[in-house]
């Protein structure tokens, strides 16, 4: 009889333990990282009575959380690609956003300037439309400098980003830690701790948004975890540190380091989670804007320079600068061992591109490397004043003795777009009128004609001063008395900075003179050649126009915002059915834990009512026996 009660109380004790892990699904049926458990029964060991084997009722072997390794890393290496897609996003959409309306205001400025000199060319000696085209000028310069403190304004929040997120992804890496000490301790023990597995994963989960990560597991229960390209942030019960770190060519950009790293970057390696795509947002968007910026301003500021130095304003002098900017820079590696310093000047703004680069010393040569396309670039020069490293339309001197395995990285415009101000003030020093006419003598007896005289060299002293082009015989003339040149029809001569056409069949004695313009207050040559300036070839070595510079700067922001977006969506699809898939094995399904209250319900009443029926049996059992003995 004894067994009967061993029975019924073990299925009771059992059936009320499934009740108990039944209701506690239930109750965490939405709490983050819970996975849904279930009891394991097992048939008690019999008992032996003679030659009979009589089962001795039921046993709980333990209580099973469902849980699937496979599903687990499959959502959370989808949550790192969101992650890293989400932080893109925030930042592409905001420059697509703010190109969309001070980019598009850049363009407006842009016609407005380059109007204004049409409206000069109209009128030069106007000092109203003078006036007004400083007005546009400084307009255009005040665009420029606004854009490129917004995102400049981008990548100071990019900071911020990282160190919240370095921030928090030690103090996940500690609590992991803390919870794989726990978990390691009980590893002798006949019932998995389940709290504190459901605890780990979970926070390997929030890790894994942050950055993406790899998961080791140890025979201990305890596991080890990753990042970048195995850069541990957690080894058993120990967790180690991650760090920011000033960039080494740009003390303003924050990178991050580990304390298994030394100190040095690991920012390289780390291509997924929401920091993956911080990092991802400046390199990717925000610097390759501010350079496109910068390489417009930059155009802006040498065409304009150029052409006011080709003309003459209304003093009769040529023309001052209009526009202000800052230099490439060139900023040397912290890890260099000497004070080796770089400057670097633009040399050619038809080659200038919208990268940077990293110029390298080793074994007595320079390397260039191009950091965008990371292909090397060619060099010419040694590097000294008397003979500039030339490359991408820059020159570049080193002043100091460079040591093996030194670094500069080459900025040629990412600060220019900030720094681009309007430095003439005088209405009157706008230099409208071209520098130099050209004109035959009225004694000419040949049938020759001379063009408008071009300016090819500002800087020559002698491009203003007068000269003559004298015809010895129909096929060679002199300059200014010297030389003896043959004469082509429509061939370019050229002299003092200048150059022009003769055409026709000038003959013996005809002469053609080519002076300065001063006093042609009137002459509006250089203010059309000014207007002309936004359409004509002046970038990408005369294949690309301002106008066409600024127009690719927005349609590319556009573009890339658009492919971030799309790969969202993409990615975001990919997340949901990685969680629904891991929400199939470790979820809770309130139906079917309903089902199981119910079935553990009927059970728990089944049993109870065995044991009634076995205590009263005992009851009959022992009335009989009283009633014989009595």
């Amino acid at each position: 009889m004894s067994n009967v009660f061993g029975i019924d109380l073990s299925a009771l004790q059992a059936f009320q333990q499934a009740i108990e892990v039944t209701s506690n699904n239930v109750a965490n049926a939405n709490t983050p990282g819970y996975d849904v458990e279930s009891i394991d029964l097992a048939t008690a060991p019999p008992q032996s009575a003679g030659g009979l084997s009589i089962g001795a009722g039921v046993a709980v072997d333990g209580i099973s959380r469902a849980y699937s390794q496979a599903a687990a890393t499959q959502y959370n290496n989808s949550q790192s690609s969101l992650g890293q897609l989400n932080a893109l996003q925030n930042y592409t959409s905001q420059i697509d956003n703010l190109f969309g309306t001070t980019a598009g205001g850049l363009t407006t400025a842009l016609q407005t300037y380059y109007s204004a000199w049409s409206t000069v060319a109209d009128d030069p000696t106007s000092s109203a439309s003078r006036q007004a085209l400083l007005g546009d000028a400084t307009a255009l310069a005040q665009n420029l400098n606004s854009t490129s403190s917004q995102l400049n304004a981008l990548n100071s929040d990019v900071n911020t980003r990282i160190s919240a997120d370095v921030s928090q992804i030690n103090s996940l890496s500690t609590q992991i830690a803390s919870l794989n000490q726990q978990i390691a301790g009980s590893a002798g023990s006949t019932q998995a701790p389940n709290t504190l597995l459901d605890q780990r994963d979970q926070l390997v989960s929030n890790l894994s948004q942050i950055a993406g990560v790899t998961v080791t597991g140890n025979t201990d229960g305890s596991i080890n975890v990753f990042v970048g390209s195995g850069q541990p942030l957690v080894l058993d019960g120990n967790a180690y540190t991650l760090t920011t770190v000033p960039n080494q060519f740009n003390s303003s950009q924050l990178e991050v380091a580990s304390t298994s790293s030394n100190g040095s970057s690991i920012s390289s390696s780390i291509t997924s989670g929401d920091l993956g795509g911080l990092l991802a947002a400046r390199t990717q968007a925000i610097d390759p804007a501010l350079n496109q910026l910068g390489r417009i301003a930059t155009a802006v500021t040498q065409s304009a320079n150029a052409q006011q130095a080709s003309g003459l304003d209304l003093n009769g002098q040529l023309g001052g600068a209009l526009f202000s900017i800052a230099a490439p820079t060139a900023s040397a590696s912290s890890a260099n061992s000497d004070t080796t310093t770089a400057s670097v000047t633009l040399s050619n703004v038809g080659a200038l591109t919208s990268d940077n680069y990293l110029l390298s010393y080793k074994g007595g040569a320079y390397t260039l490397t191009d950091q965008t396309t990371g292909a090397n670039v060619a060099l010419t020069g040694a590097g000294t004043t008397a003979s500039p490293l030339q490359a991408a339309g820059l020159s570049i001197v080193l002043s100091g003795t460079p040591a093996s395995g030194d670094q500069f990285q080459i900025q040629p415009t990412a600060q220019a777009a900030g720094s681009i101000r309007v430095t003439l003030a005088d209405p009157s020093g706008i230099a409208a009128a071209g520098a130099v006419v050209s004109s035959a003598a009225d004694t000419n007896t040949g049938t020759g004609s001379i063009g408008a005289a071009t300016v090819v060299d500002p800087t020559n002293a002698n491009l203003l001063s007068t000269a003559t082009i004298a015809f010895t015989s129909p096929t060679t003339y002199t300059i200014n008395g010297a030389g003896n040149y043959t004469y082509t029809a429509g061939g370019k001569i050229a002299a003092n900075g200048w150059q022009v056409q003769i055409s026709g069949a000038p003959a013996t004695g005809d002469t053609f003179t080519v002076q300065s313009n001063a006093g042609g207050t009137g002459d509006n040559t250089n203010a059309l050649a000014f207007a002309n300036q936004q359409s004509q070839g002046y970038l990408s070595n005369g294949t690309e126009s301002i106008s066409g510079a600024v127009s690719a700067l927005i349609s590319g922001a556009g573009a890339l915002a658009q492919q971030v977006n799309t790969a969202q969506t993409a990615q975001t699809a990919v997340n949901t059915q990685a969680q629904t898939n891991l929400q199939s094995v470790t979820g809770v399904n309130l139906d079917e834990e309903a089902a199981k209250l119910v079935q553990w319900q009927q059970a728990y009443q089944a049993s109870a009512q065995a044991l009634a029926i076995a205590n009263g049996l005992f009851t009959t059992f022992l009335d009989s026996v009283n009633g014989t003995y009595s």
